[in-house]
């Protein structure tokens, strides 16, 4: 019996186990369709590769005439050249036949660097990954790795993975069969419904409620009996109880009748009866508490009197009475049938007494499968899925019936001092039958980094300065006089006016640069009073200002009068918008013919424009203009003075290493064109705009002008800053195609037929 036992046993973890082991078996003879020729054995015979070439460089065929190329090119002959009548090709000719047109085979000139607009930090490596048909087949599917060369770092890029329709249908295949050995697999939590010896279990059951039960039963007729035994118990004690009660009263009328007896007698003798009944009494007394000692063991009383109440005794009475074992606990606890709780059968207890009925082989056998999930994974999809979307650019399915071009655009930081990077692809096929064809590395692209830094004027880092031999620094002051008529300067009220005027002078004449030559006072009076008396007011003061500055200073001093003060009147005027009348006044001083009569004029015609010029403008007409007249002591006549700036041209070599804030630090203190080519470097074009607005117009500066209007998305103002940049210097027509802002704005307005004219 037990070997047989244990060959039924063995038998059925085999009929279990069966189904998992073909599975295996069935998926590992599908993914080898045939074991005579490989999937990948045409890619042996063969030379196309996948490539990676430049967005349209698409080659240029020498059949065009000449080109001038000022990048690296690779020649390879041209493909797919067709004959005419009576041609052939002159590398396929045998031998020499002048019947023959021999047809030389054409070169094709493929780009291989390429130039990469740097902007913000980043240059964009935009190329093409060119899949050729022969390379493609619906049982495969070709991975292809981009790689990045960094200098002396070597960067994977995200991965582009073209999928053939077969092989897509392998993945699905493998991945429903993994189900399908999922679906196998039962939860531990699912063992107590599905792997259980359901016959056992049930006997087992039934043991456990039959012992539940007769637990019971058992306390049920135990406390039964107790209860039966104390009936009787207590029937015993009323039938003593009412023998006690009977041999009372039976002991009373005894003693009694004695008693009488006795009287009687006494009586009958003549002796006393007093006292007798008495006596009698006490007698029945003590014989009735010897009787209660004697017949219910009342020793454990103090003392038994006459008038005991026997009944409120019978707890006491029955207590020490003689309690069988087996109801000695019951009385001491003094339980009832209420006290005993029979035990139900519950899920727990099912579930409990399952554990121990289970299928033992069914769960071995799905224990092993859940351990070996992973394992069974690897045996039945051979080509997962990637878990996740990192690294990886696209997984596309393909018809493998065309070539397939994937434009790849990778943005990548340019650190100070990089020129180039350069970009070579990996690429392999994997087949459905687990075959993998690594194919040769790809030819390497070059991007030179174009960057806008380029641009920067080295020329700037030495200042050149015009000195001139004579020059002149002027002021104005407004000094006070008491009234319009006073022409005497008063030192009292005019204490600091002519302070910057002895400062500039006594700065000057300390320089041995600076020689004063004079120093001219121009004074003026506003319009009040008539034409001569203004100019002689003028000069008066003038005169009055020269005494007193000749006083302060050494300088040969020239006073020029200058009467009513007409021109800054019509500039204040102009630049108010509280005159009602301004036009009107502006049009009768520009016209005037006899001075006097206008002020008249203007007084009568517009009086309340008048108050307000005669207040507010008039006090600013009265004024001193000063110019101090210099002369350089150092050279003969005008000259141009160079001076090499270090700290500028320690700015341009930040600018052009890519460290533009460092840069900005250095370059903002001058603000000129390499200033406002490091702001358009940092994105800041509206402050770079606002640099060159001061700056004279200048081939670069317009440039960089059509950079920032095409930013700006303002096509107009950026073509018109091109097209003049070109025109001031036709060599930035070279430019154009390596900063990405002008060269779209040139295909998207159509410029190029016009910039090419210069």
């Amino acid at each position: 019996m037990e070997r047989k036992k244990k060959l039924n046993t063995f038998l059925l973890f085999t009929i279990l186990i069966a189904p998992v082991a073909l599975l295996l078996i069935f998926n590992s003879c599908s993914s080898n369709r045939t074991y005579g020729r490989l999937e990948i054995e045409r890619l042996f015979m063969q030379t196309t590769k996948p490539e990676i070439d430049f967005l349209s460089s698409g080659g240029l065929q020498g059949q065009d005439g000449p080109r001038t190329l000022s990048e690296e090119v690779s020649f390879t002959s041209a493909e797919d050249q067709t004959l005419e009548d009576n041609e052939v090709f002159a590398n396929q000719a045998q031998k020499l036949d002048t019947s023959k047109v021999y047809k030389l085979t054409e070169v094709v000139i493929r780009v291989k660097s390429h130039f990469a607009p740097e902007r913000d930090g980043k240059v964009n490596l935009d190329f093409n990954i060119i899949a050729p048909v022969d390379v493609l087949d619906p049982n495969w599917r070709l991975i292809l790795t981009p790689k990045v060369i960094d200098g002396d770092s070597i960067h994977r890029l995200d991965t582009v993975v073209l999928v053939g329709e077969g092989f897509r249908d392998k993945q699905v295949s493998d991945y429903e069969a993994y189900e399908d050995f999922l679906s196998t697999i039962v939860d531990p939590s699912a063992y107590d419904s599905l792997f259980v010896n359901w016959k056992s279990l049930y006997k087992e059951i039934h043991k456990v409620q039959r012992r539940n039960y007769d637990d019971y039963r058992n306390k049920y007729d135990l406390i039964m009996g107790y209860e039966n035994w104390k009936k009787m118990n207590e029937m015993e004690f009323l039938s003593m109880e009412a023998l006690a009660l009977r041999h009372k009263k039976h002991m009373y009328s005894k003693y009694w009748r004695k008693a009488e007896d006795q009287v009687i007698k006494n009586k009958d003798k003549g002796k006393l009866t007093a006292g007798i009944h008495e006596k009698y009494e006490e007698k029945y007394k003590k014989d009735y508490i010897s009787f209660l000692k004697n017949r219910f063991s009342l020793h454990w009383l103090d003392s038994v009197t006459f008038d005991l109440n026997l009944h409120a005794q019978k707890d006491s009475i029955l207590k020490r009475s003689h309690v069988p074992r087996k109801y000695r606990e019951i009385h001491e606890n003094k339980l009832t049938l209420n006290d005993i709780q029979a035990k139900a059968f519950t899920k727990d207890d099912s579930v409990r007494i399952a554990k121990h009925h289970y299928l033992i082989d069914e769960i071995v056998l799905n224990e092993l499968n859940m351990n070996r999930k992973d394992d069974v994974f690897k045996e039945i999809v051979e080509f997962p899925y990637r878990p996740d979307s990192r690294g990886l650019k696209i997984d596309t399915l393909i018809t493998a019936e065309d070539d397939v071009v994937f434009h790849y655009r990778q943005p990548w930081a340019v650190k100070p001092g990089m020129k180039n990077l350069k970009i070579v692809m990996e690429s392999r096929v994997e087949a459905v039958d687990r075959s993998v064809f690594v194919f040769p590395t790809s030819d390497t692209l070059t991007y030179f980094i174009a960057s806008l830094s380029q641009l920067a004027d080295e020329s700037l880092t030495t200042e050149r300065k015009k000195l001139h031999k004579f020059l002149f620094d002027k002021g104005t002051v407004y000094p006070n006089y008491k009234t319009r008529k006073t022409f005497q300067f008063d030192e009292n009220t005019n204490q600091d006016t002519f302070d910057k005027l002895l400062e500039a002078y006594n700065t000057y004449s300390s320089n041995s640069e600076y020689s004063v030559d004079s120093i001219i006072i121009q004074c003026s009076v506003d319009l009040q009073g008539d034409w001569e008396s203004n100019y002689e007011q003028s000069l008066r003061r003038g005169n009055a200002i020269s005494s007193y500055l000749k006083n302060k200073i050494g300088a040969h001093i020239v006073v020029k009068p200058k009467g009513e003060d007409w021109s800054s009147l019509v500039k204040e005027i102009q630049s108010r918008n509280d005159l009602p009348n301004g036009a009107a006044i502006l049009d009768t001083l520009t016209n005037a013919v006899y001075p006097d009569q206008t002020e008249e004029g203007i007084k009568k015609l517009y009086p309340a424009d008048y108050k307000i010029i005669r207040d507010e403008i008039y006090p600013k007409l009265n004024r001193v203009d000063y110019f101090i007249e210099l002369c350089r002591t150092d050279i003969e006549k005008d000259t141009v003075r160079e001076t090499y700036r270090e700290d500028y041209a320690e700015g341009i070599r930040l600018l052009r290493n890519g460290e533009y804030m460092n840069a900005l630090e250095i370059l903002a203190n001058y603000g000129d064109y390499n200033t406002a080519l490091c702001l358009v470097c940092m994105g800041y074009n509206d402050k770079a705009q606002s640099v060159l607005a001061r700056l004279p117009e200048s081939a670069k500066n317009e440039y960089l002008s059509a950079i920032i209007f095409a930013r700006k998305k303002d096509d107009n103002k950026a073509a018109l800053h091109l097209i003049n940049a070109c025109k001031l210097d036709p060599d930035m027509y070279n430019r154009i195609n390596l900063d990405s802002e002008v060269s779209e704005l040139a295909n998207r307005v159509n410029l190029w037929p016009r910039l090419s004219k210069y």
